[in-house]
């Protein structure tokens, strides 16, 4: 009898909440959060806070420094009861009922946008990264109404949202207006896009730059044929070569993209993405 109450003992039901047991690794939802200029938020600046029809809610601060490219972590228990089952091998899923507000002093805002990639959404141990974009987006194209308004203006347009639309390419550089908007380059002016330029090569590393911008997170990829795209390390300065940078303020910067170190040729193509 009594080995047989030991064996009962981690399926006992406390305080009229079942808990799964033993629980699984949590689930992370992570990204950045933007305010209305494309700036991500500094640390303490916003709360991210996820709720749930039933009652569930889930804080967490905007941070600096967490990891490149990221300025919040929302860590979900696999037990947390959002999914309405316990022993529901997830922690969340498309299908249950949320949504995710950002705080910013007494204000409850709602995101105009949430990027990214759902595939994973949930799984005991994964972490699956959502971007915020913060304001007002009357015509429904991605784009903050006030940095619509503020771009029209400085191009001499007026006021009109129609004016700046985020699928298109005002100044015909090949970026969007919307991917103009998340690197926080000037939409009007094809000379102040993002965009990797090579320099030179040179006999262990080939050397790049590229308009950085305050705030952002940029990482190199390579490429043999324009369709597999791999993270590649890169310097700058004469920091050691890593697989990320973040700029602390606007300039052009210089990069150098090591050789491989077996001696063999180089990826034919690199780009820079920024988040």
């Amino acid at each position: 009898m009594k080995r047989l109450l030991r064996l009962m003992l981690p399926l006992l039901v406390s305080a009229g909440i079942a808990r799964a047991f033993p629980p699984a690794p949590h689930h992370v939802l992570y990204g950045t959060v933007r305010d209305e200029q494309g700036h991500p938020l500094r640390a303490g600046a916003a709360e991210v806070v996820l709720e749930t029809t039933g009652g569930v809610v889930i804080r967490a601060n905007t941070v600096d420094g967490a990891e490149p490219g990221v300025n919040f972590a929302l860590v979900i228990p696999m037990d947390a009861g959002i999914t309405g089952a316990p022993y529901r091998p997830t922690a969340l899923n498309p299908r249950v009922p949320f949504r995710i507000r950002v705080r910013i002093g007494q204000g409850l805002f709602l995101p105009i946008q949430m990027r990214g990639d759902f595939a994973v959404l949930g799984r005991p141990g994964a972490r699956t990264r959502i971007d915020l974009t913060l304001g007002e987006d009357a015509d429904g194209d991605g784009l903050p109404d006030a940095w619509e308004r503020i771009l029209a203006g400085q191009a001499g347009l007026g006021s009109d949202l129609g004016a700046v639309d985020g699928a298109g390419d005002a100044d015909g550089d090949g970026m969007s207006n919307l991917d103009e908007y998340l690197a926080g380059t000037y939409a009007f002016d094809p000379a102040d896009g993002l965009a990797l330029r090579l320099v030179r090569v040179d006999s262990d590393a080939s050397v790049a730059e590229f308009l950085a911008v305050s705030g952002r997170v940029y990482e190199v990829q390579s490429s043999s044929d324009f369709a597999t795209w791999t993270a590649t390390p890169f310097r700058v300065g004469e920091a050691p070569a890593s697989g990320q940078f973040r700029c602390s303020d606007t300039r052009v910067e210089r990069i150098r993209i090591p050789a491989p170190a077996d001696g063999s040729k180089p990826s034919a193509f690199f780009r820079v993405v920024a988040r």
